[in-house]
């Protein structure tokens, strides 16, 4: 029997791909590729970042012989890159101490051939996918990253307030573009741009005089910027000196991720709707260079044609190497409840998938592509991240193409085996009366080993059912590889994670369909995904609890109202819970509205925020504290300190409410509250992460287990309708 620590502490070890690269050294037989990796050092409380290279032997039409070098520690290093033509390399570098100290660090012949200090230029460097930035010119005399401007020391200034841009960003306030030039190894930090914007992903131009990216609008207001596509942003080009400042694509409210194509021809780039939900279907648009003119590559798609039909593009961010030929570029992108390769063709705007669903059913995420090889990393439910290397073969005309695929390792943590391979999984869709658009990914313990669910945790003949809902709402599950989902798994819960309308993949109008219906349509389809799994037989009736975070937590508070006896216990992580209460302290105050049908204009936000007693009974109505009163099951409740996106304040005043109704009952109901320093919304330092994680499972079988089974463990699978004896509220006492 497995303990929540046990399974983490084993699933952890399988390192997971941050990045990889076919190095410019490679030759046509044989293939030098970076692979960059991270790992969660429990000891530590930290997450290990290291580098490795892997040569692959590509004869044609073979099958790659594969060599693996050993791992590298990259230590303090922020981010790396290596040249156009593979004779030098650059890394960022963030050295602790009493007083933080930055680096820029230019490699070649595998020593450092000059070593710059940039402490006294800027702050911090940028390294996430909305600003971060890290890139070479053609012609390798530059180098251009971002960091954060400069803090003044004026005795008066200093105090002066500045807002940031939100979770994740905090004390972030400024990025600045900063150039290297390796001529005189001069570093120039930018002047501040016209128009209060805040540039992040950069690249130069193809002639390497200028640069162009993404600028981020902040003037009226900041808002919080991760996770967030509809913000006000434009593409804009500078001179490498700072001069020579324009807009790129002033009719668009939304341009970012810019991508420039080998010979400098076509910029290629994101545009989603401004304002409304957070994230939705992307339009791919081009830049023609020569002429400025722009047009649409892939627009919005409203309804796929058909059920499995495309959907439309669910990107973040483009890949940093994206093209594949002058006419094709490489992307991954969510389709309904996985996540596939997508070939575009950027002049016709046909897309083929490369990775279908009968070959590829999980997740493919793509790496790095040019015009011979793809690099993508692919996991499911039960089977962990594995590294592909795609062959890319175009046909004569030189249009069409076929990539064949090869494995070029996978995870090799034995002990950690025993933590997926006995699991398998499904998709749950086609529920009658339900739409379409609603799925959930499914995951069974032990399907072919009953013995092994009556000696879990939970133990029972059949499993406890975890009703597991996302957040965003506007985001959604990819049929991959989940930590969290497999600690609940080998506890012996089976997991149901609910894509309900309004996730991503599914056309626009699904998404559009959620908007002013938060709080009873994706609440409603919960019920029904959980309503239609128990009626399969495949898990225990008497045994449903539910979890989620954000607006996944604010989904469970909702069901444990809405039902109140059919939930066992929940587990709620930074829930959403009064929405008028949230609207002043959040960093996206323009997401109380948005989700709730109501107006908020970027451009020009309200002076005031809820300045009418109708627009608070409507945000009030759609929020969990209304209906807070009817909860009974045990609730745990796990709050990040650092949260900016929903504030702790959420979490508290529910967890509050709740006592107030214990005490006033005089009942003995269980309500709990953990609280994780050090960081925010997602829970994601290892610490909260881990200990979270070891919180959650626990909670969930005190209050589902079964200490003794009716049917012994030698039960076969055609007998496993019997009764499950169960004592009172599953069992006496804590599982810990």
């Amino acid at each position: 029997m497995a303990t929540p620590q046990e399974i983490f502490k084993a699933l952890s070890a399988i390192p997971s791909y941050s990045g990889a690269t076919i190095l410019p050294n490679s030759t046509d037989s044989t293939l030098n590729i970076q692979v960059s990796y991270s790992q969660r050092d429990l000891e530590r409380n930290v997450r290990r970042k290291f580098t490795r290279t892997v040569v692959a032997s590509v004869a044609e039409k073979s099958i790659p012989l594969i060599l693996n070098g050993p791992s590298v520690d990259t230590g303090d290093a922020i981010a790396q890159l290596t040249s156009p033509s593979g004779a030098l390399s650059v890394t960022l570098r963030s050295v602790a101490g009493e007083k933080k100290k930055h680096f820029v660090e230019i490699w070649a012949d595998g020593s450092i051939l000059h070593l710059l200090e940039t402490t006294a230029l800027h702050d911090d460097f940028y390294a996430d996918s909305t600003f971060g930035t890290l890139e070479w010119s053609k012609d390798e005399s530059k180098i251009v990253y971002v960091a954060e401007r400069k803090k003044t020391e004026d005795a008066v200034e200093k105090y002066n307030y500045k807002p940031d841009w939100g979770e994740t960003f905090t004390g972030k306030r400024e990025p600045a573009l900063v150039v290297v030039n390796l001529d005189n190894f001069e570093v120039k930090v930018l002047d501040r741009l016209d128009g209060d914007t805040s540039p992040g992903q950069a690249i130069f131009s193809h002639d390497s005089k200028s640069l162009i990216f993404t600028g981020y609008l902040r003037n009226p207001q900041f808002f919080g910027i991760v996770y967030c596509q509809n913000r006000l942003t434009g593409l804009y080009q500078v001179n490498v000196d700072g001069s020579g400042f324009k807009h790129l694509t002033p009719t668009l409210k939304s341009a970012r991720s810019p991508r420039l194509s080998a010979d400098g021809s076509t910029l290629v780039f994101l545009s989603n709707t401004v304002n409304g939900p957070h994230a939705s279907c992307a339009k791919l648009l081009k830049l023609d260079i020569a002429s400025g003119k722009v047009s649409t590559v892939v627009d919005i798609v409203r309804k796929p044609e058909a059920a499995t039909g495309f959907p439309g593009l669910y990107i973040d961010q483009l890949p940093r190497d994206t093209w594949v030929s002058a006419s094709k570029i490489f992307v991954s992108s969510s389709y309904r409840s996985r996540k596939t390769l997508l070939s575009i063709d950027v002049h016709s705007g046909a897309i083929e998938e490369l990775t279908p669903a009968s070959q590829y059913p999980g997740a493919t995420s793509v790496l790095f592509a040019n015009s011979k090889w793809v690099l993508t990393t692919y996991s499911t439910p039960t089977e962990p991240w594995i590294l592909i290397l795609g062959r890319i073969e175009f046909e004569k005309n030189n249009i069409d193409l076929k990539v064949k695929f090869f494995s070029l390792e996978n995870s090799k943590v034995e002990k950690a085996k025993t933590y997926y391979q006995p699991h398998s999984w499904s998709i749950v869709h086609k529920i009658p009366g339900q739409l379409d658009s609603l799925e959930a990914i499914f995951i069974e313990p032990f399907k072919s080993n009953p013995s092994a669910q009556v000696s879990s945790a939970v133990s029972g003949v059949k499993p406890p059912l975890v009703i597991f809902p996302h957040g965003g709402p506007h985001s959604g599950f990819a049929a991959e590889f989940s930590i969290l989902n497999l600690v609940l798994v080998g506890l012996g819960f089976a997991v149901a994670n609910v894509n309900f309308t309004g996730s991503l993949g599914y056309g626009q109008d699904s998404v559009e369909a959620l908007v002013g219906r938060v709080g009873e349509l994706d609440v409603n389809e919960c019920l029904a995904v959980r309503d239609h799994i128990l009626s399969s037989g495949v898990v225990d009736t008497e045994r449903t609890v539910v979890t989620g975070g954000s607006h996944g937590g604010f989904l469970s508070a909702h069901l444990l109202a809405k039902d109140p006896t059919g939930f066992k216990a929940a587990v709620l992580r930074n829930p959403v819970t009064d929405i008028p209460a949230m609207a002043n302290i959040t960093d996206i105050t323009d997401w109380c509205y948005a989700v709730n049908d109501l107006p908020f204009d970027m451009e020009a936000p309200p002076t005031a925020t809820i300045s009418s007693p109708e627009v608070f009974k409507r945000l009030r109505a759609a929020s969990p504290m209304e209906h807070v009163e009817k909860v009974t099951a045990p609730s745990l409740l796990l709050i990040g300190a650092g949260d900016r996106r929903v504030p702790p304040s959420q979490g508290f005043s529910w967890w509050q409410a709740r006592q107030n109704k214990i005490k006033k009952d005089q009942s003995h109901g269980v309500n709990r509250i953990q609280v994780f320093e050090g960081t925010g919304h997602a829970l994601d330092s290892v610490e909260a992460e881990s200990n979270s994680a070891y919180s959650l499972g626990n909670f969930l079988v005190e209050f589902t287990r079964v200490d003794h089974p009716s049917v012994p463990a030698s039960t076969a699978a055609g007998q496993e309708e019997a009764a499950v004896g169960r004592q009172g509220e599953g069992g006496r006492g804590a599982f810990i």
